[in-house]
């Protein structure tokens, strides 16, 4: 049955953002001190830390063809430690590098958007189901890796700053920092201790960052040819680097216009390899650091080693990263991703913040004479706001918007109004009141 709300009430204000880190209280459990509880007999310990591996089998994405979750019997002894010491669940994340500097047919621009919105809401989702079968709760701790391959991407210093600069405020302004944080390559590296920091003191540390990762973490042999061959992990990472590459550096100033088909293609590989070798420091670099934090991935993987988790889950497929596609919205809420080049044709371009958010399936559904802004909400439903303020809450909804009203709630499920003081002849202000 479709629920109707209406609500004046505004959205509560975000506690400060905290700064990012590989706790001492998560990394520093002494694995012998917990020797006797870890391997004593204890059913209620052992269905808690079950119930939470269930919950990341439910977020995570195998395999094709396989049905085991191999990530249990890999994760379940960590995940017991903390769970034995009542500690916060720590898990880490590479990943929100910076968009894709394709904006012809690609992404929408050099900003989050809806994607990455969608994308926090599903870490802070997963981190409050945990919450609710273990209440010292979970947390992401998202490694931003863009410092670590923007200069074979093409994304400027200045955009890598930005996008990060944004996430955070988005992290901030959702309420979500007491569950997902963020810890930058400088402060991975303790070449920079502090938990803020300047544009300038940011891109200056850039180059030295990736200096250092790499003669502090990198192997001076390492062969990128060997590692793709004999790694399934590395070949499934080599490939969606060398397939987003190819798409991306053809609109960068990388690439010379001179430059043959065959060259081309074999500069985009060099740079997937390139990628390849500062991925896998990297990963070194995060195993020091964190050795305790359960390890996601937004790349599929075997699962012998990391969890690999879509942000934006589709049906058909692993689904593309916010930051290399656009979210398309349907009449019924379903989110889709796809470069902006296939959406175009039929979908129409939302704006948010003065900037390009999203697309929404075109539809006369959309067309209301009263001023409102649509909210599509993760999970389903939809959000319509009241963007005319005191004026319009005066004034019955017209009878053409009544019926896409109507059919809006049937499509969507869940349809709540903000802002609205009358709709169906009621003066009386309805506050979070349901209609079903």
């Amino acid at each position: 049955m479709p629920v109707l709300q209406v609500s004046q009430v505004p959205a509560d204000k975000a506690s400060p953002l905290k700064h990012g880190s590989c706790t001492p209280d998560h990394d520093s459990i002494n694995a012998a001190s917990l020797d006797e509880s870890f391997a004593a007999d204890n059913p209620k310990l052992d269905q808690t830390v079950a119930r939470i591996m269930d919950i990341l089998e439910t977020f995570s994405l195998q395999q094709q063809g396989n049905d085991v979750f191999l990530e249990r019997d890999v994760f379940s002894p960590r995940v017991r430690r903390h769970v034995t010491a009542g500690h916060t669940v720590p898990m880490v994340l590479p990943a929100f590098p910076a968009k894709s500097i394709n904006r012809v047919d690609k992404v929408l621009g050099t900003m989050p958007d809806l994607g990455e919105e969608l994308a926090l809401d599903r870490l802070n989702d997963l981190c409050s189901r945990i919450k609710k079968i273990y209440p010292p709760g979970a947390m992401v701790l998202i490694a931003t890796d863009g410092a670590c391959y923007n200069d074979l991407t093409g994304v400027t210093d200045k955009n890598l700053w930005e996008y990060a600069t944004t996430l955070r405020q988005m992290v901030n302004e959702k309420g979500y920092d007491k569950c997902i944080d963020f810890i930058r390559i400088m402060n991975l590296l303790e070449i920079y201790n502090h938990s803020t920091i300047t544009q300038e003191k940011f891109i200056s540390l850039i180059g030295p960052s990736r200096k250092e990762l790499m003669e502090r973490y990198g192997d001076p042999n390492f062969d990128p040819n060997a590692c793709i061959k004999n790694n399934p992990d590395y070949k499934m990472t080599y490939d969606g680097y060398a397939k987003f590459l190819k798409k991306d550096l053809a609109y960068g100033a990388i690439r010379d216009p001179m430059t043959s088909g065959k060259k081309y293609k074999a500069m985009v590989h060099e740079s997937a390899k390139a990628m390849i070798a500062r991925g896998v420091a990297f990963a070194n670099l995060i195993m020091e650091k964190c050795p305790e934090h359960v390890r996601l991935s937004i790349h599929p993987s075997t699962g012998q080693t990391k969890i690999s988790m879509p942000l934006i889950p589709q049906t058909d497929s692993f689904s593309m990263t916010p930051w290399h596609c656009a979210v398309a919205v349907d009449t019924q809420g379903n989110f889709k991703t796809a470069h902006v080049g296939v959406l175009n044709a039929t979908h129409d371009k939302v704006f948010k913040h003065g900037r390009p958010y999203h697309y929404r399936e075109r539809s006369a559904l959309w067309n209301w004479d009263a001023k409102v802004e649509f909210e599509h909400l993760y999970g389903g439903g939809l959000v319509i706001h009241n963007i005319r303020g005191d004026e319009q809450c005066k004034v019955l909804l017209s009878k053409s918007d009544k019926l896409k009203l109507a059919s809006l709630a049937i499509a969507q499920g869940k349809v709540e109004l903000r802002g609205f003081m009358q709709i169906f002849g009621s003066r009386k202000p309805q506050g979070n009141k349901g209609l079903e």
